[in-house]
Formats: C-alpha cells, sequence, structure tokens
C-alpha cells in the first residue's frame, strides 16, 4: 500500500501515466443523429475509426455504447444507450476506464450536453478520448483543444437550427402549414410543392357523387345535431357513428373528440404561429426564433353559426357532472384493473361515498363496450394500501435494499463544480494577464511598424482575437458551471424537503394528511394490480338503508303486536286484492330484513319471493307515503341497529419501486451486518470525510479516495482509527502498477 508521501504527488503526472498506459479498459460511444441517418452517414463508419483508435493506444476493448437517430443537444440521461453508459460507469464493478468518441459532437452540440457529462465522467475518474485530432482531458492543451471542438458542435448546432426555424418561419407566413396535421375540417392542396403549399378546407369538390366522407360535411353535420337538433355530446357521436361520419383516422367518434373539434370549430378561423403563450421567449419575452404569425383561415361557419354552436356548447357544459367536493383521490393512476386500464377517483352522486372506477368503464368512443372491473370503495383501498406503504417506510433496510442500485447511480453522476468554477476562474486569470501583456507587446510592433489610427487598433486586434476568443469561452463555460451548480442545488434541497417527508411518515404515519400520502405514493411509484373480482359484500347504501340513515333510527322488529298495528294502512293501500300476490307481512319482513343484514335485493332469502316485486312494492310504498306511515307507527318498538356498509376488496397485489430520495440520510436507518474490506469512494471531497468516518462505524478494513477526492483531515482520522487509506488515486491506474 502506498505512503502518504507518495499520494502528495499531483494528479496530473498520475492522469498522463494512466492515458497511455497499455491495458487500460476502453469503451467507445457511437452517436448519429436522425438528420445525419437521411445524408447517409452511420454508426458503422464511426465504430471503425473508434476501434481503430483504441487498437493503436493498445487499449482493451470492452465494448460499445450506440445512439442512432438521436440529437447531440440532449443530455446522457436523454439518451437510451449513453444512459446506460453512465449506470455502468458509477457500478462498483464497472470493467472500464476510458471512454473513446469519434467527434467531440458525438458528446454533444450544446456546452451543457458537452461538459457535464465530461465532468461527471472526471469525478468517477473515467477519462475521455477523441479520435478526432487524437485529443483527451489529461493535458490543458486537450482540454482547450476538447473545448474547441465543443464550441464548433454548439455552433454547427445554432447554425442548423436557425436555419430550419427560418425556413418554418418564412412557410407560416406565407399561409402554409409549419407541422403536423392541419385542424380538423381542412386539407393541404398542393402538398410538396415549395411555396404553393395551403390551408384550405376540406370541403367536396367532385359534385354529387362523390364518395369522400369531408370533414366540412362532418362538421356541418354535427353543428346540425348540436346545435339545431339540441343532442347532448354522446348521443351526436352515437349519430355520427351510425350513419358512418367517423373522425379523421376512421375510428369511432368519442364523447372527448367529438366535444374537442366542435370547441376548435367554434373559435375563430385562425392558427397563430409562435404563439406568445406557447413559444420559447427570448429575454425581451418575444418568441426567440422569429415573429408570431397569425395564419387566417377560409371560415367552416358563418359568424352567426358559430355563435349558436358556442351557445349549444355551452348548455352541455352545463350538464356536465363535476366531481364536487372530497375530489382528492391519491390512488388515482395507481391502481390498474383486469383489463389493463387504470383507475381514477369518482364521487357519485347516486350513492353515498367516493369510489375508484377503471378507465375501461368510459366509453372510449360513443356506444362502445364497457369492461367488467369491479368499481372499489375509495376508503377501503387507501385504508389498505396506506397501511401497506406504512410497513415499507417503517422498514428502512428494505427501502435500502430497493433504492440501492439507484443510489449508486446517483452518486457516481455527483460533479465537483465547486472544483471546476475555481479552475475555470484560475484559467480567465490566467488568460487575461496573457490578453494583457499580449496587447501591448502588439502595441509596440505595430508602432515599429510604422501603422497608426485605424490601422494599428486593426493589427492589435486581429493578434488578441484568439486570446480573447479563449477568455470569452471559459467565461461562459464558468457562467454555465455555477447556473449547472444552482440547479444541483435546487435539486439537493427538494431531496431533502423528501427526506423530511421520509422521517415524518415514520413518525406520524396514521395522522399523515391526504395530500402527504398522494406524495408518498407517488415517490414510492406504488402500483396497485386488480387480479380478480370482489367477494359478494353487505352494501346499504340503497334508498331503504338511507331512509333509515337518514331519520338516525333503528330498524324495527316486527313482532305480532307490531303486525297488528301497522296491517290496516298496509291493506288500505290495495285498491284490489290479489290471490298471487305476496303477503303484505312478507314483504314488509323482507324490507326489514333487508335493512337489518344489508344484503342486497338479489341476496335477499328465497322465502320472501321475488325479489323485483319487493323492490316495485317498496318504491310504492314510499311514493305514495304508505311507507312513512307504517314506519311512523312502528316507532315505540323494539328496533335493532341498521347494517354496517361492508366493501369487499377484490384481490389485489401492491407493489412499489422506492425513490431513494425518501431513504438519503434517513436517521436511524439500520445497516446490513455485512463485512467490508475496502470502501472506495467516489464522491465530492466536501463529503468524502463523511464517508470515510461511516466506513470508520461500519468497521471496514480501507478506504480509497478517486482521483481528485482530497480531504487531509479525513486521511488523518482514518488512519488513527486503524484503517489502511490511499486518497487522490484511482484503483484503475494504481493496481496493474502493484
Amino acid at each position: 500500500m502506498a505512503n502518504k508521501s507518495t499520494l502528495a504527488h499531483g494528479a496530473a503526472g498520475v492522469v498522463a501515466r494512466a492515458i497511455s498506459a497499455p491495458g487500460l479498459r476502453a469503451v467507445d460511444y457511437l452517436r448519429v443523429s436522425t438528420e445525419e441517418q437521411k445524408r447517409g452517414y452511420g454508426i458503422a463508419s464511426q465504430g471503425k475509426k473508434t476501434k481503430n483508435h483504441i487498437a493503436r493506444k493498445g487499449w482493451d476493448h470492452q465494448g460499445t455504447y450506440k445512439d442512432e437517430g438521436v440529437s447531440g443537444s440532449l443530455e446522457a440521461a436523454d439518451r437510451p444507450d449513453l444512459k446506460r453508459l453512465m449506470e455502468d460507469a458509477a457500478s462498483v464493478s464497472r470493467t472500464f476506464d476510458v471512454v473513446v468518441v469519434n467527434e467531440g459532437r458525438a458528446i454533444g452540440r450544446t456546452g451543457r450536453a458537452f461538459w457535464r457529462w465530461v465532468w461527471a465522467l472526471e469525478d468517477m475518474g473515467i477519462f475521455v478520448a477523441i479520435v478526432d485530432g487524437g485529443i483527451d482531458n489529461t493535458t490543458p492543451d486537450g482540454r482547450r483543444e476538447m473545448r474547441r471542438q465543443a464550441d464548433y458542435a454548439e455552433t454547427e448546432y445554432e447554425t442548423i437550427r436557425t436555419r430550419t426555424q427560418g425556413g418554418i418561419q418564412e412557410k407560416a407566413e406565407e399561409g402554409g402549414l409549419t407541422g403536423g396535421k392541419p385542424r380538423y375540417g381542412y386539407r393541404i392542396e398542393n402538398q410538396g410543392q415549395k411555396g404553393q403549399s395551403r390551408i384550405a378546407v376540406d370541403r367536396c369538390d367532385h359534385g354529387a357523387g362523390c364518395r369522400i366522407v369531408h370533414e366540412y360535411n362532418v362538421l356541418h353535420r354535427a353543428w346540425e345535431l348540436v346545435a339545431v337538433d339540441k343532442l347532448n355530446i354522446r348521443r351526436a357521436a352515437l349519430t355520427l357513428n351510425a350513419e358512418g361520419l367517423l373522425t379523421r383516422s376512421g375510428k369511432p367518434w368519442s364523447n372527448r373528440n367529438l366535444w374537442s373539434r366542435l370547441t376548435e370549430a367554434a373559435d375563430e378561423p385562425q392558427v397563430v404561429f409562435r404563439h406568445p403563450g406557447r413559444a420559447k421567449l427570448g429575454a425581451d419575452g418575444t418568441p426567440l426564433y422569429g415573429n408570431t404569425v397569425v395564419i387566417n383561415l377560409a371560415p367552416l361557419f358563418t359568424p352567426e353559426e358559430r355563435g349558436r354552436l358556442r351557445a349549444a356548447m355551452a348548455d352541455n357544459r352545463r350538464g356536465r357532472k363535476s366531481r364536487g367536493p372530497n375530489a382528492h383521490y391519491p390512488l388515482s393512476g395507481h391502481v390498474v384493473g383486469l383489463c389493463k386500464s387504470r383507475y381514477s377517483g369518482l364521487k357519485r352522486k347516486e350513492r353515498d361515498g367516493r369510489v375508484y372506477r377503471c378507465a375501461g368503464k368510459v366509453e372510449k368512443h360513443a356506444g362502445a363496450a364497457l369492461c367488467a372491473c369491479p368499481t372499489i370503495n375509495a376508503d377501503e383501498l387507501e385504508k389498505l394500501v396506506w397501511e401497506e406503504t406504512c410497513k415499507l417506510l417503517g422498514d428502512p433496510k428494505r427501502l435500502k435494499l430497493m433504492s440501492e442500485d439507484w443510489l449508486r447511480l446517483a452518486d457516481g453522476n455527483r460533479v465537483n463544480y465547486d472544483e471546476r468554477i475555481a479552475d475555470l476562474g484560475r484559467q480567465i486569470e490566467e488568460q487575461e494577464s496573457a490578453l494583457a501583456i499580449t496587447m501591448v507587446v502588439a502595441a509596440k510592433q505595430a508602432a515599429r511598424r510604422g501603422l497608426s489610427g485605424e490601422a494599428a487598433e486593426e493589427a492589435v486586434q486581429r493578434v488578441l482575437k484568439p486570446l480573447a476568443d479563449e477568455v470569452g469561452g471559459l467565461v461562459e463555460l464558468r457562467d454555465e458551471a455555477m447556473a449547472w451548480k444552482a440547479e444541483t442545488e435546487l435539486a439537493e434541497k427538494r431531496a431533502s424537503d423528501l427526506q423530511e417527508l421520509a422521517r415524518a411518515a415514520r413518525t406520524r404515519l396514521q395522522d399523515m394528511p391526504s395530500d402527504d400520502q398522494a406524495e408518498v405514493l407517488d415517490l414510492l411509484n406504488i402500483q396497485v394490480t386488480v387480479t380478480g373480482m370482489p367477494p359478494m359484500g353487505r352494501r346499504v347504501d340503497c334508498s331503504l338503508a338511507r331512509w333509515f340513515s337518514d331519520r338516525e333510527r333503528g330498524v324495527p322488529v316486527l313482532s305480532d303486536a307490531a303486525w297488528r298495528k301497522v296491517e290496516p294502512v298496509l291493506m288500505a293501500s290495495e285498491k284490489r286484492q290479489r290471490s298471487n300476490r305476496l303477503p303484505h307481512r312478507t314483504v314488509l319482513d323482507a324490507l326489514l330484513f333487508k335493512a337489518r343484514t344489508g344484503v342486497p335485493w338479489a341476496g335477499l332469502p328465497e322465502e320472501f319471493g321475488n325479489p323485483t316485486g319487493l323492490q316495485t312494492r317498496y318504491h310504492r310504498w314510499v311514493t305514495t307515503g304508505v311507507w312513512a306511515e307504517a314506519m311512523e307507527l312502528l316507532g315505540a318498538e323494539e328496533s335493532t341497529p341498521l347494517a354496517e356498509t361492508v366493501y369487499p376488496l377484490p384481490p389485489m397485489e401492491i407493489e412499489g419501486v422506492v425513490d431513494p430520495r425518501l431513504f438519503v440520510g434517513v436517521d436511524g436507518a439500520p445497516e446490513e451486518t455485512v463485512p467490508v474490506d475496502v470502501v472506495d469512494v467516489f464522491v465530492n471531497s466536501s463529503l468524502a470525510g463523511e464517508v470515510a468516518d461511516q466506513a470508520v462505524a461500519k468497521g471496514a478494513k480501507a478506504v480509497w479516495f478517486q482521483l481528485d477526492v482530497i480531504d487531509e483531515a479525513a486521511y488523518a482520522r482514518t488512519r488513527e482509527a486503524g484503517l489502511d487509506m490511499v486518497m487522490n488515486r484511482c484503483p484503475a491506474i494504481e493496481l496493474p502498477l502493484l
């Protein structure tokens, strides 16, 4: 094991040895954009160059990561295979020390995509080599050239974007379609003819014999149904589907789709390109890539027709049901039904209580078949799911196990922005000093050459321009690094807030408000999968049960004496007697039994007769006032409590994926009793001391701080505790040298 004096050497020599040392493990990353694919540039040619470069260096090629059809403006997390590369880089058992790319623009066309990725790899002890120019990030010259390539790539990206946006702007100003499909009711005339394409009304131009369904005609038929015939949206959609007037894609109309198309048709006939409310804006609040353009369209309806349509739509809107109070449903979107659709919360007006209903029970289009998934009582479901969530939150060991991989990736992608900003500041100072000296020397040279005035100034500026550009690039990069640091601090603040939520969850789980419960459920990514139908249960939310509950009365016991009180009232309610009619006492016994037990109508014992007949008799008694009179006569009789409502839940599976923000830094989390030999530390220097102290407490045998991870005080504490310690070294470089 190397001693402390050996570790005191700077990282530059170690890094320089590392990148040129044979035996290093290398992977290559290849990227080609969709536009480059169209021009015939493929992944294969890049791969051939990177593999040859790896062979020339004598490195061991471990594999290839590639993203095809992916923009260079995206950051690492937004590119599938680059994201996988970063995950592998953060793994303890990673298999590479160098990442090789063919060109700088493979890393990114923007400084944001370029430098955050390079810095994250550097902080993990991984180097980057660029085949084009044979450069790497091990020396100041190499880093300067790498920065130059990144600046060129960003300039190229801005040029492409400006050219593309300019073409779209020109097309909008000519009244053409700027992208996507035209509004419903319109079509593109002369499509593909430069300068000739126009948005036109999709009406029939071929006379009465035309068999094509034109959108103008569909909208006018829908207008007749809604504005003239006064049909609601669902009935209008059913009529259009029955008449074969389908959507643009050939599918039947749904309520929502027809509502959207009619609402759009009722608006002014125009398209707003680069709408200030939706376009990306510059610092002055105007659209960044061009001016707002209003493209006026030929009207589909007259102003009077639009007015009638708006009035009819307003009537339809007033008829829509609102969710009303109690509209918070923390499990909306977390429950998957038998039909694989998701559940959402619903307050049913006709019954007390909140429920979750499967989306498959909502028509995909008017008249569509509905699924058979059960509707689930919200209170019972939320109670069960929260109980399971409490068990998970109360088991830190289980939380840690579920989030371990994610945590390792998050730590590996951490960037030491403070060190980067300080280093860039030093470089800026050095370049500005060089710029000042060069300015003096250039001015003297111009004077010796006899230049004066504008000629002298131009000569000096020509000499200074490369240095000034270098300073400008460094300042811009430092500003971006400071912005990235601020973003990271905000993210860490968010993580801290979530950790506090987890701590609170452990101490007051049962009292947590529903809003907080919803946030925890989202963090845990809880998913409830319904696997079957619920058993038959007792439901007392029907009108019979509500009659008693609204009056806070018990259910009377129908003794012989009690029957004699109500018999005259019930007998008098029948205008004619039938021999096959169920006896009134049997019916009354059945109704009181149902209220007492909570069984559904179909669940009544056969001795009471046909449930439909019982239900009909009850509703007739209620309507005529006979029921209220009979119950008033029985008010003094012995009674039993109303049955409690039981909502059996269907069989289901409850599972979650832990967001580690719930776990990181939570005090009291028990640790696994697993022997630890070496703790390999990749974090920033400011955090390394705490990790070293944890390693001592854990009983580890050694601690290894990676390249640029330096904390002398932590080194001393760890050595005093009896552990072996290595600092500011990369195992991948040092171990082959032992």
